[in-house]
């Protein structure tokens, strides 16, 4: 049976998005079909209205000016970096609100690819990830109508009501087996020992 790794993110989180590329490396050890990555919603930043805000005054009101955001900024597009990411910063022009881009990734057929390319288009290219027609173009293979519908809400509105009962307070968090959890964009290292003590747990049991 295949082992689950539950993962609650957000795609406005740039440590979220080290941590699935630094997952991925971490399962290339493992063997094909043997663990099952399924993908939750977590919201960092709730209070940013449906329409979004502009980028700037909202970044410098919540991190403490200016310098602090650039220093912030280059630590993290620098840890990128050394993960192959691409980071260009600079170019967000908007805050999102991230629901419908959570509810998108719940009705697309491929999560994983939607939330990949919604990560790429909000820190590589500076897209408005929290628009629907961004997002539809973005994602050709979603079926817009659905997301029109309000279709995923009650998905998304689980996976939030999980993180809260779970107590997470930051993303990533990843929960391998519904047994060991560890949260932060963690080595590949250390989530082959995660996986690895689910494994063990599970035996045990």
């Amino acid at each position: 049976m295949a082992l689950t790794v539950d993962v609650w993110s957000d795609h406005v989180c740039p440590w979220c998005y080290i941590g699935k590329r630094r997952l991925a490396r971490a399962l290339e050890q493992e063997p094909a079909d043997s663990v099952v990555v399924r993908w939750h919603a977590y919201q960092l930043q709730p209070d940013v209205p449906p329409e979004g805000l502009d980028a700037e005054p909202y970044f410098n009101a919540k991190f403490g000016g200016p310098e602090r955001v650039r220093e912030m900024h280059e630590r993290v597009s620098g840890v990128a970096a050394g993960d192959g990411l691409d980071f260009h910063l600079e170019r967000q022009k908007r805050a999102p609100n991230t629901l419908l881009g959570h509810r998108a990734t719940k009705i697309h057929p491929d999560p994983a690819h939607a939330i990949e390319t919604l990560f790429r288009a909000h820190f590589s290219d500076g897209e408005d990830i929290g628009d629907r027609d961004t997002i539809v173009r973005l994602l050709p293979d979603l079926d817009a109508h659905a997301l029109d519908r309000g279709d995923a809400a009650d998905l998304v509105a689980e996976d939030l009501r999980m993180a809260q009962e779970i107590g997470i307070q930051g993303v990533p968090f990843f929960v391998a087996g519904m047994r060991v959890a560890v949260s932060g964009a963690q080595d590949p290292e250390i989530l082959r020992q995660l996986l690895a003590e689910a494994r063990q747990r599970e035996a045990a049991a």
